[in-house]
């Protein structure tokens, strides 16, 4: 039997690795390139208008004549109406989080800002709930303050636009590019 050299013969499995490296990592590069920019669409316009809603509640009354932007800075008026932790909690949430970033989501298109607004307003969800409950239960941080005021329309409205937003922004972030499908088809059609 001759002896054979495969010294000087090519390994075929390190030839495969090397192909399938450069293939993936070329697949990888378009996909980060694809994935850092939003897609403009439908969720995406919705939540622009969403944000700049919101924006506008915050001059609505969120109890008995306490404004949005009284509570968010913390005014006299605030104080003297026994706003809740919950509540500023829930307008600093929905205007640095939601507002602010949403903004930027809105100029940049970027993934990144999206996912903050989206995650901001998740948690600005629970803590409006509960500031509209505290508020029509009347337990305030002092019990025996007389005159608390009920919730106001600023307030509903505000935690009805971060729901929607907490929707729609999820929408964004979902929402793929054709070039982003067309990239996702081509490596399940390469494995």
């Amino acid at each position: 039997m001759p002896h054979v050299n495969t010294a000087d013969r090519p390994d075929p499995i390190k030839g495969i690795m090397e192909s399938s490296r450069t293939v993936d990592s070329e697949f990888r590069r378009r996909d980060r390139v694809l994935g850092h920019t939003l897609v403009i669409g439908k969720a995406y316009l919705a939540s622009a208008f969403l944000i700049v809603l919101l924006a506008a509640a915050l001059a609505l009354p969120h109890s008995e004549g306490v404004r949005g932007l009284d509570v968010l800075f913390f005014t006299e008026v605030a104080r003297e109406q026994q706003t809740s932790l919950p509540s500023h909690v829930f307008v600093l949430l929905y205007s640095v989080g939601t507002i602010l970033f949403g903004g930027m989501m809105i100029l940049t298109q970027k993934w990144w800002a999206a996912g903050i607004a989206w995650g901001a307003s998740c948690v600005a969800t629970v803590y409006g709930m509960l500031a509209i409950w505290l508020r029509q239960s009347g337990r305030g941080p002092n019990p025996d303050f007389q005159n608390f005021g009920a919730p106001g329309v600023g307030l509903y409205v505000s935690v009805i636009l971060v729901l929607l937003l907490v929707m729609t922004l999820a929408g964004v972030l979902w929402a793929r590019t054709p070039q982003q499908r067309e990239l996702e088809d081509s490596v399940r059609h390469q494995d």
